[in-house]
């Protein structure tokens, strides 16, 4: 009972308000209100008093009637308590009087004329252009509000030139410039305790578990992407001191093309991101890098531009080399090599019977550097995820069940401790 006495006095005085028929004394103690259909006025003591808690307020004017409708626009009429008047109508109202105010600020500015075009034709680009790729329908948020993010963060990725627009947790100056002065302090040092020539000379990683990771801890797969390249950095590092001679890892496959454009676009941005720490790193550890790719052709023009600098930049280093798997298939570096194979016996360079596996590692993108003696994939997944086919014909594998960003210098002195003293490699004999 209490309740609806609330409900009723509030709603009788946000009533009288939109009827603008609430007056106050002098003293601005009297409210005036209405209680009959008659509309005979009265007047009480203002509602909110403790003395009138207990007393009953006045009611709504008809059945229909209430503060809501009015707010809406609604009204009743006396006689009969019926509706008067199209419902809404102060809603519309409010509704035109938006639209008009936006529709004339938009005409008297000529940026807003030409930025609506653009905007409504790249996010109908997007939205069709991303729902097929290779004929297989892409999933889309369920709600407005995530496809809009979505889209934010594309544009801000393709647009990197306006530097405030940035995707939310991809880019933070604070974090790149710590992690940035954790590389520089970084020092390591030789801890296996294993003889040099019985350390491998050649480790592959599949770099795998970066997404896992990044939502595990910060709810955000890219942020996982992130760590992981700084990780690359600490493990080229690990494997330097402990007379490693060559690091392949497997950045970006050919598959991976078919992930989200959102992902794809952050992945490329970070790449980018990380050449300039790689190249200063690599040049002051005196590290080559060479990035191996199978299909260069669909990696963008920004990235293609950070991957030549990288290379042109680091070509004289010579105390250990990196080998960046990028746009990377190890059946179409086979196929490649084949291919350059047989252009090779077309023009007469080369007779059929000279075709031998010495002609076709000469042909692969590793013909620089050995074969590797272990290949290491985390984050507990056991397949080769067709990274270096060819190569991998007598290399040892280890699986470890850490994500990539989480691993540490001791997971790899295990590997290479395993490898010195449990592994025997007798290649067939």
């Amino acid at each position: 009972m209490a309740n609806a006495n609330w409900k009723t006095r509030a709603e009788g005085m946000l009533s009288q308000f939109i009827e603008g028929s609430i007056s106050t004394g002098g003293d601005g103690d009297n409210i005036m209100y209405y209680d009959t259909p008659t509309i005979t006025p009265k007047l009480l003591k203002p509602y909110f008093r403790l003395e009138n808690f207990s007393t009953a307020g006045p009611q709504p004017t008809c059945m229909t009637d209430s503060v809501y409708d009015r707010l809406l626009g609604c009204t009743c009429r006396e006689d009969d308590y019926a509706v008067d008047g199209a419902c809404g109508s102060l809603f519309l109202q409010w509704v035109k009087l938006a639209l008009g105010r936006a529709v004339k600020v938009y005409l008297s500015n000529p940026i807003f004329l030409a930025l609506l075009p653009l905007a409504l034709g790249a996010f109908i680009g997007y939205y069709l252009g991303n729902s097929r790729i290779n004929g297989v329908k892409r999933k889309h948020s369920s709600t407005l509000l995530g496809r809009t993010f979505q889209i934010y963060e594309w544009a801000c990725l393709q647009l990197n030139i306006f530097k405030k627009c940035k995707p939310l947790n991809l880019f933070d100056d604070d974090r790149d410039e710590r992690t940035r002065y954790e590389l520089h302090a970084m020092e390591t040092k030789r801890e296996s305790g294993i003889a040099l020539e019985c350390v491998p000379r050649h480790v592959a990683v599949i770099m795998d578990g970066n997404r896992r990771y990044g939502k595990e801890k910060y709810g955000s797969a890219t942020r996982g992407h992130w760590d992981g390249g700084k990780k690359v950095i600490e493990f080229w590092k690990w494997c330097n001191d402990e007379g490693i001679h060559t690091l392949t890892v497997y950045a970006f496959s050919t598959e991976n093309w078919n992930r989200d454009a959102e992902e794809v676009s952050a992945l490329m941005s970070i790449f980018c991101q990380y050449c300039d720490e790689i190249r200063e790193e690599a040049i002051k550890d005196g590290l080559r890098v060479r990035v191996l790719t199978t299909d260069g052709e669909r990696i963008p023009k920004d990235a293609r531009e950070n991957i030549e600098r990288l290379e042109e930049e680091t070509k004289h280093c010579t105390n250990f080399t990196l080998n960046v798997c990028f746009s990377y298939g190890g059946r179409n570096e086979i196929v490649n090599a084949c291919k350059n194979i047989a252009m090779d016996v077309q023009a007469g360079k080369m007779n059929v019977d000279e075709i031998g596996e010495a002609a076709v590692q000469n042909k692969m993108l590793t013909s620089h550097c050995c074969d590797p003696d272990i290949i290491i994939r985390t984050s507990g997944e056991e397949r080769l995820s067709n990274f270096l086919l060819w190569q991998a014909a007598y290399s040892e594998f280890f699986f470890l069940e850490k994500q990539w960003p989480e691993l540490e210098k001791g997971d790899l002195l295990d590997v290479i401790r395993t490898f010195a003293n449990g592994r025997k490699r007798r290649f067939g004999k």
